[in-house]
């Protein structure tokens, strides 16, 4: 495992990895971050906490920060595209995924990570519906392959949830437990699927990332030389390198860490506004 970005962040989150390039947040310093052949900048910069970004088909990345939506341009320009109403002034946004379809899927947390004032929701890029109430810190998101089961994280709970998922109309039902991750320190965060549709699951507080196949079994691990892992995305040429996230805690931590593996991941999906 090597580290990718030298330069120590607070809270290294959400990574993607489009146009040939590894985007990332620092979510406590309001932070976009490029890493692209090596060369690592800060793209863009909020005066609040940004949770998640996402690629968008237009051209540009679509990210949370504060109460709202943005549109972040590859120059850095940032505008405000919706602001949420009715805010709950005890929670901040936290982890995001579009679908297949292009809507953005973005839960919240509690402020104080005690408390289950968070919820998740899903944005179509004109409206914004909850679709889950009840949750401490929102997390990870996923879908299988097919597009049946969205996987989800409330970390807290040290579960990774399946949900049976409707793709063209935006639900999801009947909440199983795939897998029970207590065994484990620390809590689940952050996660993405390979093209096995296999998921892999950052362990935060555990240093290590779980490969865990559809029936919720644990298939592999890999180690971290940090113990706050907080997220995972699949990048590179042939989308064959695990880039890892990770928090400013420990001398380790609050760098961005890579694997090469001989699993591909998947293609980002792309937000339809």
């Amino acid at each position: 495992m090597r580290k990718v970005v030298e330069d120590k962040g607070r809270l290294y989150e959400g990574p993607i990895w489009i146009n040939d390039a590894l985007y990332f947040v620092d979510i406590l310093k309001g932070e976009i971050h490029e890493l692209r052949d090596g060369k690592h900048m800060v793209l863009a910069r909020f005066n609040t906490y940004v949770s998640s970004i996402q690629p968008s088909k237009n051209g540009y990345l679509i990210a949370t920060a504060g109460k709202g939506f943005y549109k972040v341009s590859y120059n850095g320009e940032v505008k405000l595209i919706y602001e949420v109403r009715d805010w709950d002034n005890r929670n901040r946004f936290n982890d995001g995924k579009c679908d297949q379809l292009g809507r953005y899927w973005v839960g919240t947390m509690n402020l104080e990570e005690k408390y289950p004032t968070g919820s998740l929701f899903v944005f179509d890029g004109i409206n914004i519906k909850r679709v889950l109430e009840g949750v401490t810190i929102s997390n990870g998101i996923a879908w299988s392959l097919d597009n049946k089961k969205m996987y989800y994280i409330d970390s807290p709970t040290r579960k990774v949830f399946a949900f049976d998922f409707d793709l063209e109309k935006g639900e999801i039902n009947n909440r199983n437990v795939l897998v029970d991750l207590s065994r484990y320190n620390g809590v689940p965060d952050g996660m993405t699927i390979d093209s096995e549709g296999y998921l892999w699951v950052a362990i935060y507080g555990g240093g290590r990332v779980l490969r865990i196949s559809p029936e919720g079994r644990i298939v592999e691990e890999l180690l971290v030389p940090t113990s706050h892992t907080t997220s995972v995305t699949f990048g590179g040429s042939n989308l064959k390198t695990l880039y890892i996230t990770t928090a400013d805690d420990e001398v380790n931590g609050g760098y961005v860490y890579a694997e090469d593996l001989d699993v591909r991941g998947v293609e980002t999906n792309l937000c339809s506004f």
